[in-house]
């Protein structure tokens, strides 16, 4: 007896229609409505975003995430000129009559760096200075 009710529980199961089942295509446009809320017209980073973008791709392996902070290998650098910036970056040079913080030479150039981008750390780093 034991094996019929076991059978006959499972038929019940197998054949019982879902009582709280959502259409797919209703699931599909919420999840869109949900994903794309957000969208629309979108403004194109600024200097200071570009800025910062070239500041974590290139410099943070030696400069600290924080510019007003020194890093592990390099000083900080926040509102550093552009003028030495683009030397150093580009030249691994100091601009006439710069006294470098350090006397060390571990940084690397990086000299596919664009003027535009120099342009753009210059202006982040100027931003995030902290008086």
């Amino acid at each position: 007896m034991a094996r019929a009710q076991t059978r006959a529980i499972r038929r019940k199961l197998i054949l019982r229609k879902p009582t709280s089942r959502v259409l797919p295509a209703a699931k599909i446009a919420v999840t869109a409505a949900i994903l794309f809320a957000g969208c629309g017209k979108s403004n194109p980073p600024d200097a200071i975003e570009r800025g910062r973008l070239v500041y974590v791709t290139h410099c943070i392996v030696c400069h600290n995430p924080n510019p007003n902070l020194d890093g592990t290998q390099g000083p900080a650098i926040a509102g550093s000129p552009r003028a030495l910036i683009a030397d150093r970056v580009l030249h691994l040079a100091y601009p006439p009559g710069y006294v470098p913080k350090r006397a060390t030479h571990n940084m690397r150039a990086i000299p596919g760096l664009t003027p535009a981008q120099i342009d753009d750390l210059a202006v982040y780093l100027r931003a995030v200075r902290k008086h």
